[in-house]
């Protein structure tokens, strides 16, 4: 491995509750540019997963740019409707959210649509508003990449290629990482042909380090794109990805320094492209943190000014969790 691959490591979030209440953060950190300020002073890159949830306004987005420094960069994880989860009325833009009105007061507002029960006018108005919100971040070169994660009810199937080459047509000239969730894009000559896909296309394999289950995909590394490759990390909380268990539970996961270095080893055998995110989506407490600021000190990328807090590595050797039981993969966090 050449010394100028730019590794780039950080979390799934920096705003999640259970974050927010390890005690990561100094207590005077109460405002979200505060936090982000903080944050910022050990990694350079996050997941902006708030617009998966819902579209910010673009005066959020400039606002996290003011709180961070010019080289950090913001990946955004694609809104849900676009990869085939189902979202809630409410979390609509408003002009979309009235359209439902009608149909039925709160009961509707509450329930789940997917992209399908829009008609096409109003799903080509909501790709064109978040292309314009992300357009912002890449034109002020802080974008790292644009996550398309679709849900792990999403099998094989040569619609869902169309759709992945559409992407590319709506998207021409952005970095774009795409997560499948389901074996069955590993299987036969599917795989070949999604592969293929992505390397046509320019687009990343988010390679991904998650529970061994039935039907999850295997954790192999891919390099499809010129730009980049993405490795997010889940956490192997087998027991709590059964039905039954909460989102917590589901995340509750440190990784030790053996099965981190698993990912090292590949690192270095491997031609990598000029950039690596690897991002940490194990959010339970400061986990994630963690493991990233391990992946950071093993790297040699800690920063001098912002000294690894050696207090947050303690016990990194046990992880925890595993006593969970039950797990839904349908949760809305992914």
């Amino acid at each position: 491995m050449g010394m100028d691959v730019d590794f780039r490591i950080g979390t799934c979030s920096w705003a999640d509750k259970s974050l927010l209440s390890s005690g990561w953060y100094p207590k005077g950190c109460k405002k979200s540019k505060d936090r982000l300020r903080h944050y910022s002073s050990f990694f350079d890159t996050v997941e902006a997963d708030s617009f998966f949830y819902s579209l910010p306004d673009p005066a959020v987005i400039y606002s996290w740019m003011a709180a961070t420094p010019l080289d950090f960069l913001f990946n955004v994880k694609a809104f849900a409707l676009f990869t085939n989860h189902a979202l809630s009325v409410k979390n609509l833009p408003p002009w979309c959210r009235e359209k439902f009105d009608d149909r039925s007061n709160e009961g509707f507002q509450a329930s789940r649509i997917t992209l399908w029960d829009l008609d096409r006018k109003s799903r080509v108005r909501l790709f064109d508003q978040f292309v314009f919100l992300i357009s912002i971040l890449k034109s002020t070169k802080r974008l790292g990449y644009v996550l398309f994660q679709f849900s792990p009810k999403t099998r094989y199937h040569e619609r869902w290629l169309a759709y992945i080459k559409r992407l590319r047509e709506l998207l021409p000239s952005y970095p774009i990482a795409v997560e499948v969730r389901h074996i069955s894009w590993f299987e036969g000559d599917g795989k070949a042909k999604f592969l293929d896909l992505l390397g046509e296309e320019n687009m990343a394999y988010v390679a991904v380090d998650e529970p061994e289950l039935s039907w999850t995909v295997p954790k192999d590394w891919y390099i499809t794109s010129s730009w980049g490759s993405v490795i997010r990390f889940h956490g192997r909380n087998a027991l709590a990805w059964k039905k039954g268990s909460t989102v917590l539970e589901k995340y509750r996961y440190k990784y030790t320094e053996e099965e981190l270095r698993g990912w090292l080893d590949a690192a270095l055998s491997m031609k990598l492209p000029g950039r690596v995110f690897m991002m940490f989506n194990n959010c339970y407490r400061d986990y994630a943190v963690q493991n990233a600021l391990w992946m950071k000190k093993v790297l040699g990328l800690t920063k001098d000014e912002a000294p690894l807090q050696m207090s947050l590595l303690e016990g990194l050797e046990a992880p925890l969790g595993s006593e969970n039981t039950g797990g839904d993969n349908g949760d809305i966090k992914t």
